[in-house]
């Protein structure tokens, strides 16, 4: 089941703690609603703390996702997990935590022998790819759940370009074209 949510977070940009804080109510056709996440702190007897929120990090993670169609399968899938449950992603009766999916983020990857991404650089490789498709920074902003395009482009966007690519974009203005 956890997979399905890793997956989510490649194909969707959402934040891990939305994705396991997701409920089959927030699902319609290929897109689903945020409205929740996982916060994490420290109480005062200093134990660490994971609660689940019935609000967003801020008031633009409230937005409707879209699912890619090509991974409208997921949301099927999703659905015959835990058909009696309120939370999507629950095991022994509890929601998951954001621990326990990064957890498995972490052994999927060791398995495979691949590098280790952490949630929060998956979530930036999604803004990366949606800039670099030159996605309308509307959709992207939806997508993200952000308020403005300069915090997906500062904070988020990596240039993935090989040294090759870059040359012969150089290259190619026409300002620097020897005449």
């Amino acid at each position: 089941m956890m997979k399905l949510g890793i997956l989510l977070m490649f194909v969707i940009g959402a934040r891990i703690g939305e994705i396991i804080t997701l409920k089959h109510s927030d699902f319609e056709g290929n897109t689903f609603k945020v409205r929740r996440t996982e916060t994490r702190f420290t109480d005062t007897e200093g134990k660490y703390v994971c609660e689940g929120n019935e609000f967003p990090k801020s008031q633009a993670g409230v937005r409707t996702v879209i699912i890619p169609e090509d991974y409208a399968w997921i949301t099927k899938a999703i659905r015959c997990q835990n058909p009696f449950e309120e939370f999507i992603f629950v095991k022994d009766g509890d929601r998951i935590s954001t621990q326990s999916m990064r957890m498995r983020l972490k052994r999927i990857c060791k398995k495979r022998n691949i590098y280790h991404k952490s949630s929060h650089k998956i979530w930036k490789t999604y803004g990366t790819i949606l800039l670099d498709n030159h996605i309308d920074n509307k959709l992207i902003m939806s997508q993200m759940g952000h308020t403005g395009i300069a915090c997906t482009e500062n904070r988020y966007h990596r240039n993935r370009k090989s040294l090759d690519k870059k040359s012969e974009i150089i290259s190619n203005i026409p300002d620097f074209m020897a005449k």
